[in-house]
């Protein structure tokens, strides 16, 4: 790609997004502003420019011992 010769594999796309667990597309939950009763993860995907898809990353609540 012109001046810089950056090829399309060496330009990545990075999507994260954040889930709650345990909650459906059709459930209804009310909660107050602070209750953490809900148990969240976040997942996260990279492709490339020409199209060679990364691995998968789910990133899960950790609990201190």
């Amino acid at each position: 790609m012109g001046l810089y010769k950056i090829i399309a594999g060496d330009i990545y796309n990075y999507n994260k997004m954040g889930i709650y667990l345990g909650v459906g597309k059709k459930e209804k939950v009310i909660t107050a502003a602070k209750d953490t009763s809900c148990e969240s993860a976040t997942v996260a995907e990279v492709i490339s420019g020409d199209g060679v898809v990364g691995f998968l990353l789910i990133i899960l609540a950790s609990k201190t011992i």
